[in-house]
């Protein structure tokens, strides 16, 4: 989406964002160099912004391969406004967005195919709220394929009360996803707006009864509680941050977390990365950090792989 973020009451910058595509870029940026292919599967208008977000994709490191166009759709936009403590506020317009025609009946069944062949699938409930209820019948069937050839399927609740007509509207989305979800990243503030967990404790329990094997429950400056089957420990955050805008904090932690865990990191040491990511994003404007040059990749084309490497992690 656009992204206008208050410099000034009458000043304003621009950029490109929303929540999973912020994911998928800190996930490029904490993977090793050559070690992931991110993917991002959306549809976009083909308007000058359009074309703009899609190149700030690459410049992330972030591909378009089954990202579809609508002629004549234009990008969706969302405004921030953050106060004296680096908390944020969002008003979205989106209601036009071509991402909404995201596994409606245009969607080729070869996207569906692409999307089940890859090692991790990453979606929110953002992604769930501009899906019609067939969208995302067809959404949770592809996820259930994911899992079944042998990919993990990770899932961040995040929840925007603008986007569902009722708690109970999300939480009957989410548990239809839930049933094929891996690993689970919700935040606690969000998760009891939805399911009403009072604590931690309540949502991991919620999320095991769920079925999901591995669990992450953030907490914001409390730091995360890590859990899976049976185990379950607190991780602290990082401490003393100078906090200027809470923007994407929760999405660089899921970003820095999946990289760690596909290449191989135990559960805690990946959700430390997760919150020393975070702790550097809130140290600064937007949702986005800069990007890094060496992340870069070509619009449209997979990066190319020399004889003999091992296939990277296919991560969409």
């Amino acid at each position: 989406m656009i992204e206008l973020r208050h410099l000034a009451p009458d000043r304003l910058a621009l950029g490109y964002a929303g929540d999973v595509f912020n994911t998928a870029a800190y996930l490029a940026r904490s993977a090793a160099p050559g070690t992931v292919d991110v993917q991002f599967v959306t549809v976009t208008g083909d308007d000058p912004y359009s074309t703009e977000m899609r190149a700030a994709w690459h410049a992330h490191g972030v591909g378009d391969r089954y990202a579809r166009v609508r002629p004549g759709g234009r990008a969706g936009l969302y405004l921030i406004r953050t106060d004296e403590q680096g908390e944020r506020t969002f008003q979205h317009y989106r209601s036009e967005s071509p991402a909404r025609d995201l596994f409606g009946p245009d969607q080729p069944a070869a996207i569906d195919d692409a999307i089940a062949g890859h090692d991790l699938v990453y979606l929110s409930g953002i992604t769930l709220s501009i899906m019609a209820e067939p969208a995302r019948a067809r959404l949770a069937e592809v996820l259930a394929e994911t899992r079944r050839r042998g990919g993990l399927v990770a899932y961040d609740g995040n929840h925007r009360p603008s986007g569902w007509p009722s708690p109970s509207a999300a939480a009957r989305a989410a548990g239809a996803i839930l049933a094929h979800t891996s690993i689970a990243l919700p935040s606690l503030d969000d998760d009891r707006l939805v399911h009403g967990d009072a604590s931690a404790r309540d949502c991991v329990e919620r999320l095991r009864d769920a079925g999901v094997p591995e669990i992450v429950v953030k907490l914001g400056a409390q730091g995360c509680v890590i859990a899976d089957r049976g185990s379950m420990e607190a991780v602290p955050a990082v401490p003393d941050v100078d906090v200027v805008d809470t923007t994407s904090a929760g999405d660089a932690f899921n970003g820095a977390y999946l990289a760690a865990r596909l290449a191989g990191t135990d559960r805690r040491a990946a959700a430390g990365a997760g919150a020393r990511l975070a702790a550097e994003v809130i140290g600064h404007p937007g949702a986005l950090l800069p990007p890094l040059p060496a992340r870069r990749v070509p619009a449209a084309t997979p990066p190319p792989r020399a004889a003999g490497e091992p296939p990277r992690d296919q991560v969409i």
